[in-house]
């Protein structure tokens, strides 16, 4: 392998700190209101009172729902008047761990002009946790609580959180589901989400483990996975082009991906799938090389030894790849036939590294179950002793794959594998007008520039492959087997989705976007590697293009509250609702 050099190690490393920067930018919150208020009795009604001290006006209300279970309250001001119906249903709405915000009716007026706020919670089926709430006055600002009837545990916290309130507050989209599953798991709970295997939620709890069950603590382990693609992608990339340029731009286009970005700051399970599919395919290539190496010289048993260890890990990071979803198999798939065209095309017999094989997808095995350690305890009294079996798991297992094949949910941001690349129709994650033309958003798409440019870039290298001007070219390592190690994956990860009668949605293709970078990066290099001064000031102009885009468009990838008409202007296509 060659060897790095200083240079690579300081531009690379400045693209991952500056990544880790940008992404920490409002990650989340190291405190959440942890004293919380719910109804004593099970019947009737219970009563708290916020007193302001004084008459002021009230725009609206912030609610920390604390757990997943309903909240029903009747809110009147001062004089008697309802201000507000209350009623978060977690079997219409699910929640954990988030804000609501409410706007107070004021009678026909604006804003709401009160001394207090009385609130009347129905007991008989409200028994969720309330973490704390807010008031805000008309002027955006929090009005003080200086007392009340039962309002000490609802406001003894005010000081955790500043307005705005945005996503880096609390959970927000499939958090509700994995950061509570997470905490489930750290205390050896029956698991809520068991769609999909352990691992990711398993990271997240990790999170939780170092920094505390708050927003930062959930989601800073998903920023440093994604952070470690970078310099992964520059790796595979120079070894793919031979050329250490070829691997700064594969990282650089990493760097400023909206859907990497996105997805890092969100607690749920894609960026890991991402990491380790990657970490898959650097290693399958690295065996690919080696075993290439291997057959054209007299080599030692080291280079024996760094081959099979190659397609070893390999294995093992798709086994976490699937122990995070299932998906990662389509990575798999390529991975497979990518080894049997290399056994084919070197005439090598196809089963010499069979055993590895086998051990690969043993080890994989093992740690797949391994990943079910907190399920097979959990249930128990205590949580102690075991509270399932082996059988239970592999019963757990047909529940799951019965979910995704019969889930007929449908969802107003679905959409079909074909639009993904394209990017048609993006997904919507988080949203809260802020007042005063404001509003913090969050979406999941990709950057322009690389997705739009990568599916042309793919589909010109297919045209250059099938002509034949690049296979008979043709070792590992060779532009031939290049083009194959980078359509093979991006169709095999991309195409089974036609398949799949479920919900789809654009994270599904996250593993596909190093792809798309690198064959972008296979045209990108070829300009580099040519004198004419033209070609390196389009690709450099090209790249200046794709980091400007991403700080344009930062403000809706991230949450940043910024003016409404802003976010309008970037809404390029009729399907981008954000």
């Amino acid at each position: 392998m060659k060897k790095t050099k200083s240079w690579e190690v300081a531009v690379v490393a400045a693209l991952t700190a500056l990544f880790v920067v940008l992404a920490c930018v409002n990650l989340g919150s190291l405190e959440l209101p942890s004293s919380c208020w719910q109804p004593q009795s099970s019947s009737g009604e219970e009563e708290v009172v916020l007193d302001f001290g004084s008459v002021q006006e009230v725009k609206e209300i912030y609610i920390f729902l604390a757990d997943e279970r309903r909240t029903k309250f009747e809110c009147y001001e001062s004089s008697g008047r309802r201000v507000l119906s209350y009623d978060n249903d977690p079997a219409k709405n699910v929640h954990f761990c988030s804000w609501d915000r409410q706007e107070l009716s004021g009678g026909g007026l604006e804003n709401t002009s009160t001394r207090s706020l009385r609130l009347v919670f129905d007991a008989a089926v409200s028994d969720g946790k309330v973490g704390e709430i807010l008031v805000v006055s008309s002027e955006g600002k929090k009005i003080a609580v200086s007392g009340g009837e039962g309002a000490a545990k609802l406001v003894d916290e005010q000081e955790l959180v500043e307005l705005p309130v945005t996503q880096k507050d609390g959970a927000y989209f499939d958090e509700m589901y994995f950061v509570r599953t997470a905490r489930q798991h750290l205390n050896l709970e029956e698991p809520y989400e068991w769609t999909h295997p352990p691992l990711g939620k398993l990271a997240i709890a990790g999170g939780i483990l170092l920094f505390g069950f708050n927003p930062f603590g959930w989601r800073i382990l998903g920023v440093l996975a994604a952070a470690a693609m970078i310099p992964i992608i520059f790796l595979l990339g120079r070894r793919l082009f031979k050329s250490s340029a070829a691997g700064v731009v594969a990282a650089f286009l990493l760097t400023f991906d909206f859907m990497h970005f996105s997805l890092a700051r969100l607690a749920t399970g894609e960026t890991y799938l991402a990491l380790f599919s990657l970490l898959m395919f650097f290693f399958a290539f690295d065996y690919f090389a080696s075993s290439t190496k291997r057959a054209d010289e007299r080599t030692d048993e080291r280079t024996d030894e760094r081959t099979s260890r190659s397609l070893l890990l390999s294995l093992l990071f798709f086994g976490l790849g699937f122990a995070v979803k299932w998906t990662a198999v389509f990575g798999l798939a390529a991975v497979l036939v990518l080894w049997l065209v290399c056994n084919f095309k070197e005439r090598r017999p196809i089963l010499k590294d069979c055993k590895v094989v086998v051990a690969g997808l043993l080890v994989s095995a093992a740690i797949y179950i391994a990943t079910y350690l907190p399920y097979i305890f959990s249930g128990a009294e205590g949580g102690h002793g075991g509270g399932h079996g082996l059988a239970d798991v592999f019963d757990l297992q047909l529940r799951m794959f019965g979910y995704h094949a019969g889930i007929e949910a449908t969802h107003p941001f679905s959409s079909p594998w074909w639009s993904w690349p394209l990017l048609l129709k993006p997904l919507w994650v988080y949203s809260n007008n802020l007042g005063g033309g404001t509003v913090s958003t969050t979406v999941l798409m990709g950057n322009p520039a690389i997705w739009w440019c990568g599916t042309v870039a793919l589909v010109f290298l297919a045209v250059r492959f099938v002509a034949g001007k690049l296979w008979r070219k043709g070792k590992e390592g060779g532009e031939g087997f290049v083009a194959l190690f980078i359509l093979v994956p991006f169709l095999l990860q991309w195409l089974p989705y036609a398949l799949i009668t479920r919900i789809l949605f654009i994270y599904h293709f996250v593993p596909n976007v190093p792809f798309l970078i690198l064959g972008l990066t296979y045209w990108l290099n070829i300009g580099l590697e040519k004198d004419a001064k033209r070609n390196k000031i389009i690709v450099v102009s090209f790249l200046v293009l794709v980091a400007a885009l991403f700080f344009l468009f930062y403000p809706v990838i991230s949450g940043y509250p910024v003016a409404f008409e802003f976010k309008e202007s970037l809404r390029w296509l009729k399907g981008w609702t954000f």
